[in-house]
Order: C-alpha cells, then sequence, then structure tokens
C-alpha cells in the first residue's frame, strides 16, 4: 500500500481528490496548510506529495524548497497543483523538485493519470529539466480557456460527488444505528430467554422436589398403611387367641369348679336316697356347695362382666373392681371417681371399665407396683381416665414392637379399643419410673351412637 499525502487548504478539492483516490491500494493523508503538510513529510516520508501552490503560513514551492534541501525528503516525488500554468512558476517548482503540474481546476482522472505516470517512471529519473512541457503539464484548459459554463458544470458534478458521498455516509451511519438496535435487541431476547430457562429449570427442579416428596410420603403412607394391616392381621390373630383362652378358661371354671360342685351334689342326693339315716348330713353338705357354687358362678359372672356396670355406672363398677383387685393383688389403692351421667354409652362406658381391667392386670402380672391410682372424670366434651403406678415401668416402644410380633396383645388390645370408641390413648413409662396410662374418650349418650 502507497502513502500519498494531499495538502490543500481548500476542504472540498482535498475531499474531490480523495474521493479521486478512493483505491484499496493508497493511504491517503491530509493537510490543510503547509506546516502541517511539512512535518507530516518529515514523518511519514510518503510516496507522493500532491501539494498546493498556494497555502496560507507557508506556500506549497515554499514546502516543496524545504523538503528538496532535506537528503532524507528531497526523493519524494511532488504533483504540483496551481491555477497559474507560467513558464516561469514551473521553472520555479522544477527547481525544487516538483515533478508534474495540475492547473485547477482540474479533471479527477487527470490526477489518476498524472499519479500513474509517477508510479510507472523509473525512481532513478533524473530532475533534468525538459523543454517538452506537454510531458510535464496536463493539457487541461486554463481557467482563462475554460468558460464560465463549464467550471460551473464541473462544480455541479463536485458537489453531486460530494452529496453522494455524503448520502452514503448517512446510511452507512443508519444502517449501524439499526444494527446496534437489532444487537442491543438481540441482547435484550437473549437475556430473557436466558432469564426464562432459569426460571423454568429452577420450577422444574422445585417441581421434581415436591414430586419426589410426595412420592416419598406416599411410599411412608403405602408403608405404614402395610404395617397397620398386619398389626390388625396380628390382633384379629390374638383376639381370636384370647377368646379361645377365654373359653378354654371358663370351660375348666365350667368343668373343674362348677362341675365337680354338681358331681357332688349329685352324690350327696344318691347317698341320701341309699342311706335316709344320713339325709341330714347330705342336706347341709349339699347346702355348702350349692352356696360355694353359686359363689363361684357370681365371680364367673362378674368377670365376664360386672352387673353394677348396667346398674349403678362406670362409676361404681370401677370403685368396685379395684378395692376387689387391691384385696387380690396386695397393693393400695387411690381412686378419684366423681359421680358420672347414668346414660353414658354403654360403648364407652364398657371401654374405659375394659381399660381399667386390663391395665389393673397388667400391674398384678408385670409391675409388681405398691400403689395404684384412678382417676376417672368427664368434661363438657370427653370422658377423662388415668391410670398410674409406681411400679416397675418398661420401655414403651420395645413393648409396642414386640407387640406387633405377636409376643402379647395387652396394649394393642387397649389401643384398638381406644380407637374403635373414637378416643385417643397415650402411655407414658420408663424402666423403674412407673407407667401413666391416659385416656381421653368422647361423651356419648344412650341413643346417640
Amino acid at each position: 500500500m502507497k502513502t500519498i499525502l494531499l495538502a490543500d487548504d481548500d476542504p472540498n478539492l482535498r475531499a474531490l481528490a480523495r474521493l479521486t483516490l478512493n483505491d484499496p491500494e493508497y493511504h491517503i493523508v491530509e493537510a490543510a496548510d503547509g506546516r502541517e503538510a511539512l512535518e507530516l513529510a518529515r514523518t511519514l516520508h510518503p510516496d507522493l506529495l500532491v501539494l498546493d501552490w498556494m497555502m496560507p503560513g507557508m506556500s506549497g514551492i515554499e514546502v516543496a524548497r524545504v523538503l528538496q534541501s532535506d537528503p532524507q525528503t528531497a526523493r519524494i516525488p511532488i504533483i504540483m497543483l496551481t491555477a497559474r500554468a507560467r513558464l516561469e512558476d514551473k521553472q520555479r517548482g522544477r527547481a525544487v523538485g516538483v515533478r508534474n503540474y495540475l492547473v485547477k481546476p482540474f479533471s479527477p482522472l487527470a490526477l489518476r493519470e498524472q499519479i500513474n505516470r509517477l508510479w510507472n517512471t523509473s525512481q532513478q529519473e533524473t530532475r533534468t529539466t525538459t523543454t517538452d512541457s506537454s510531458s510535464t503539464i496536463t493539457a487541461i484548459p486554463s481557467r482563462s480557456a475554460m468558460d464560465h459554463e463549464q467550471m460551473m458544470l464541473f462544480a455541479r458534478d463536485l458537489v453531486r460527488v460530494i452529496n453522494a458521498e455524503r448520502q452514503k455516509a448517512s446510511a452507512l451511519v443508519q444502517a449501524n444505528r439499526a444494527l446496534q438496535a437489532e444487537i442491543e435487541e438481540r441482547k435484550r431476547v437473549e437475556n430473557a430467554l436466558r432469564q426464562t430457562q432459569a426460571d423454568l429449570e429452577r420450577r422444574v427442579e422445585e417441581r421434581t422436589a415436591a414430586l419426589s416428596f410426595a412420592n416419598t410420603q406416599l411410599t411412608q403412607e403405602i408403608a405404614a398403611r402395610k404395617q397397620a394391616e398386619e398389626g390388625l392381621h396380628t390382633l384379629s390373630r390374638q383376639v381370636l387367641d384370647a377368646q379361645e383362652s377365654e373359653r378354654r378358661r371358663l370351660a375348666r371354671e365350667l368343668h373343674d369348679e362348677i362341675g365337680q360342685a354338681l358331681t357332688a351334689l349329685k352324690f350327696n342326693l344318691h347317698a341320701a336316697q341309699r342311706q335316709p339315716e344320713t339325709l341330714n348330713t347330705r342336706l347341709e353338705d349339699s347346702l355348702g356347695i350349692v352356696d360355694r357354687t353359686l359363689q363361684q358362678v357370681r365371680h364367673l359372672s362378674l368377670d365376664l362382666r360386672p352387673s353394677m356396670l348396667d346398674e349403678l355406672g362406670l362409676a361404681s363398677a370401677v370403685n368396685w373392681y379395684m378395692e376387689r383387685q387391691a384385696e387380690r393383688g396386695g397393693f393400695a389403692v387411690h381412686v378419684t371417681t366423681p359421680p358420672l351421667p347414668l346414660d353414658l354409652c354403654p360403648t364407652i362406658a364398657t371401654t374405659c371399665f375394659r381399660i381399667v381391667q386390663e391395665a389393673v392386670t397388667n400391674v398384678i402380672r408385670h409391675a409388681n407396683a405398691k400403689d395404684v391410682w384412678v382417676d376417672l372424670h368427664q368434661t363438657a366434651s370427653s370422658v377423662v381416665l388415668t391410670l398410674r403406678d409406681n411400679g416397675r415401668g418398661f420401655d414403651v416402644p420395645a413393648a409396642q414392637e414386640r407387640a406387633a410380633l405377636g409376643a402379647s396383645m395387652g396394649l394393642p388390645g387397649m389401643q384398638e379399643r381406644v380407637r374403635l370408641a373414637g378416643g385417643q390413648m397415650m402411655i407414658d413409662s420408663a424402666p423403674e419410673q412407673g407407667t401413666e396410662i391416659h385416656v381421653t374418650l368422647p361423651v356419648v349418650r344412650k341413643g346417640e351412637q
């Protein structure tokens, strides 16, 4: 790429020359006066200097003279732009290294021809002045030879070229602005897409976590239901086993106690029939057997269901049962039972009584307690039963786990009774800390169930 330094104080002429030399092979540098042109020439060492003769501050001929005097810039070829084509001016120019002249106004084609001629001329050509003026001066009519109409046409062409270039520049500016706007819009859309993608990913993560949590809960619920079903099956088996055990106990009681008593009574009657003289003795013995048998039947009936639960109510039945069990178990009993309504639903009353029976049975079998406290009272909406002892206590979770495996049915039986009655039961116990059972049942009147 060749560097061309263009020096002229007329910006329009510089614009015309710049448009004329608009070529990828040229690098155009402009100067607006002679001193600027001199500095640029010394600094850049251009391949060509297009220099106006008349410029403010320092004329083109003076710039050429200074450059000619410096060995480093003396070989820069110079094309002089001038409004005069006098012979003495051309001679002055040749003396300071001016190679060619262009007379203003000049044709853009003439400028390009002059430059091409210089590129094709050998760099070793001497600066000897030739007498053939046609080789150094382009055959362009002088200002005096060009009429006014031609000058106006040339000026209008120049203005049109400049305006066209300005329009191109304006169009480029507009296109650049549109491109910048499009880039900004794309950036905004990309940011919106990234934000939308981030929101979508966040929602997917939240939904996935929610589904995972719901799945975990569902799995736990299924496991709990399976465990409950297994527990229900176990409890059912235990209830059947308990029923069979109770039937065996009743059968033994009937056979061993009542059956034997009736057999003895039969023997006495047969003996009295065979031996009338022993009638009184046999009758007295038989009456004793009947009394004991009636007592055994009464105890058996009370064990199955105390009649006073239906006749006198829950509070009286609990008081009677606790006094009776205290004698059997050898512990002190402390019962607090304010009067309760006699119209309490039989299901609720029976549930409370059976809980007391089972709890006291466990105390006698396992707790070795010295004292047992029973508190039974009613609130506006609940029947509250609390049983507490100072016995050995036990590990509640371990006992429930053993009960779930079928080792016993005491705790599951109580819990199932309370659940079926619509209540709640809590057990608080620890080894050597005693046991407390708290039961809450809804108040239901007779005829409301």
